[in-house]
């Protein structure tokens, strides 16, 4: 597998900044983390098109004003009311950095926090950052499944094959899926089909 720098999508130098930026943030003021969505693919499988970032977190409320303040202070633009708002009560803010989106999201379902319990560590732009690991990656793919994230999560099925903990990932889908939920008859095929013959769990 290529590393990441060698991998970087169009508009790699403003979405590295950007990256930087957050990721220092976080490590600064010892934010729970973990990078998910597109650079967390392009970090475990494939390089893809994204020009914007996605983080799972968690911060207190207490600490919301000072973690907004520092990313307004390192380039971000933050509306300070509306961003802890948001992230408070629906879970979800966005912020900029130039052109470069910045989604940060809180684990309000069960799967969303497991995820973040097994996030490990990776070098990323020549520094140490939390990211999901491929099947927390996987899940999260699994809850949106947009056609991006269904080619994504066949991509990482085909890269990482017998090595993935497939218990994991079947016991979070039964966590916001049913039996007769699409999501989880395409998974099982695109299981059967990556690892060459019958899912056995």
């Amino acid at each position: 597998m290529s590393s990441f720098d060698d991998t970087l999508p169009p508009g790699g130098p403003m979405l590295q900044r950007a990256f930087e930026a957050l990721v220092e943030t976080f490590n600064q003021r010892g934010i729970r983390y973990a990078i998910i969505g597109g650079l967390a693919t392009m970090q475990h499988s494939r390089v893809r098109t994204t020009d914007d970032i996605d983080a799972l977190l968690t911060v207190t409320q207490i600490a919301m004003p000072g973690l907004f303040e520092a990313l307004a202070e390192r380039g971000f633009a933050v509306d300070l009311v509306r961003n802890i708002q948001e992230f408070r009560d629906e879970g979800m803010t966005t912020i900029r950095f130039g052109e470069v989106i910045v989604d940060l999201l809180k684990p309000v379902i069960p799967a969303y926090a497991h995820v973040l319990d097994r996030a490990i560590n990776a070098e990323m732009f020549g520094q140490q950052v939390r990211v999901s690991s491929p099947e927390g990656l996987i899940v999260t793919k699994l809850i949106a499944m947009r056609p991006q994230d269904e080619s994504d999560v066949r991509d990482l099925l085909n890269g990482y094959g017998k090595s993935l903990d497939l218990d994991f990932i079947h016991a979070e889908l039964q966590t916001f899926c049913d039996e007769n939920d699409p999501r989880q008859t395409k998974f099982d095929n695109w299981v059967q089909e990556a690892m060459g013959g019958p899912e056995s769990r």
